[in-house]
């Protein structure tokens, strides 16, 4: 008991800070869950799996390039999912609490790295950061990055530190990980590549790196068999991609000058500040990067220069992206940005302590309007379980045995896989995405008024024709449903 008590004495302000962070990442999670059409697509694949024993070999598709990625984020969810009763929500809470346990191992990480005053205030403002909260309130494969990040970075720092091998293993699963949760990891590579020459140039754990190689190659096992099964492509689509777009217009001047958008989003735009342009964003990246410059200039520890590098590397990185960059893409720097927020913070000491206060009220402006949007706003899960039932009765009452599914709501999902799952965990037996030209009847769902649905330009309604709508239900609260049935 005393122990206990010495303990909670000694890290009072990271307990809080945990209980505070796990409060903002579960109130009200699954009423304001949103459930599109990739959470659909994903929770289909993790029940078949309890269902069907149908054990995938790959992962979710990425948005660009749809390369595909592992199926770990499969296997760690599929639990989750059983354990609450095929509820979507299962896979989102088990998001959140991965979440929320970043935040103390932020904390243990940032004081090894860095001091005990930058992990304090490295963890308070991670807590309350609208955007690693957003990410972790639900199930999405990019979402646990910044734990797979910290992993990967911790790991090789403390191999080099203390020349002992089990700490690459951690590096090397990290990586395995991270490697199979989203394609924005490669934004990280050459960062890797540095920790590998400076452990190859260490006697003591060359060898070693045999073996981290070894562990990543089994992680991805089952991707590989894929690929070979599939004449490797990924491997193909990778190539092409790279060959055929801007990417293949290497412009030097260019990447230098899209250092500083994407400075600004790497730093500005993670720590709340907002994901379009603004003097505000510009303005807190610069004053942040002025004296992490500076403090690296002072020959601090190895620490500071870990985190240093795995910032400003991952930043040179992503300016050869061309396009887009939203916050999850990023998800791999959020503990890098607060870390050293944090430590710049903590070297303001006597009257430059305002200073402190200043940028924490600026954080809490620009940051709390963003967690109490996050925490009040209504999520579609049950509205979309309502549609689902709806046509599963009227299925029912025709006792129709081949039907199908469409969606026009603007997101291009047009199979409907978030209402095709509830469907499917009500009893129902959609042919499948493949089988719309065998399909007899069509029931399409949107959340607008179609007034000529028969006249969409898209393959799952023209499969169908010579085709008729012959029912159609309108509700203020939730999507209206078209039924077509071919002629």
């Amino acid at each position: 008991m005393e122990k206990i008590k010495k303990f909670i004495y000694q890290y009072w302000l990271i307990i809080l800070l945990t209980i505070i962070g796990a409060v903002l990442r579960l109130y009200r999670i699954e009423a304001s869950l949103q459930f599109l059409g990739d959470q659909g697509r994903d929770v289909i694949i993790l029940r078949n799996l309890w269902v069907k024993h149908d054990l995938p070999f790959i992962g979710p598709v990425t948005s660009v390039g749809s390369f595909f990625l592992g199926p770990l984020y499969y296997y760690l969810m599929a639990p989750f999912l059983l354990l609450a009763n095929y509820n979507p929500v299962g896979p989102a809470i088990a998001t959140a609490f991965i979440g929320i346990i970043t935040i103390p191992v932020l904390y243990v990480i940032t004081r090894s790295m860095l001091s005990a005053s930058a992990a304090a205030i490295t963890c308070f403002l991670y807590t309350f950061g609208a955007i690693p909260i957003e990410q972790t309130r639900s199930a999405w494969n990019p979402n646990p990055m910044p734990l797979a990040g910290l992993g990967i970075v911790f790991g090789f720092y403390q191999a080099l530190k203390t020349k002992r091998f089990h700490w690459l293993l951690l590096s090397a699963f990290s990586l395995g990980a991270a490697l199979q949760l989203h394609y924005m990891i490669v934004f990280l590579g050459p960062f890797i590549l540095w920790q590998i020459i400076l452990v190859f140039r260490q006697k003591s754990l060359r060898r070693s790196l045999f073996y981290w190689f070894l562990i990543i190659i089994l992680l991805l096992f089952p991707l590989i068999l894929f690929e070979l099964k599939n004449n490797f492509i990924n491997v193909r689509g990778l190539i092409e991609y790279l060959t055929k777009n801007e990417y293949a217009k290497f412009n030097l001047w260019q990447n230098f000058k899209d250092l500083t958008g994407r400075s600004e989003q790497a730093i500005g735009m993670l720590l709340g500040f907002g994901e379009a342009f603004s003097q505000t964003r510009t303005w807190v990246t610069r004053a942040i990067l002025l004296p992490v410059i500076y403090l690296l200039l002072r020959k601090p520890k190895l620490g500071y220069q870990t985190v240093f590098l795995w910032l400003f590397v991952s930043i040179i990185a992503i300016s050869f992206y061309r396009g887009r960059i939203p916050p999850y893409y990023l998800a791999f720097l959020f503990p890098a940005v607060f870390m050293l927020v944090g430590e710049i913070l903590s070297k303001l000491k006597g009257k430059l302590w305002l200073i402190n206060i200043g940028f924490i009220i600026l954080f809490g402006i620009y940051n709390f309007p963003k967690i109490y949007q996050i925490m009040t706003s209504t999520g579609n899960l049950n509205s979309v379980k309502a549609t689902a039932q709806f046509i599963k009765n009227d299925i029912d009452q025709f006792a129709y045995q081949n039907y199908n599914l469409a969606l026009l709501d603007g997101t291009r999902d047009y199979p409907a896989h978030s209402f095709r799952y509830f469907l499917e965990v009500f009893g129902g037996r959609p042919l499948s995405e493949a089988d719309y030209p065998q399909t007899q009847v069509l029931y399409v769902i949107s959340p607008y008024v179609q007034t000529n649905v028969l006249d969409e330009q898209i393959w799952e309604i023209k499969s169908l024709q010579p085709a008729e709508l012959v029912e159609s239900w309108q509700f203020p609260t939730s999507e209206n449903i078209y039924k077509i049935i071919r002629l």
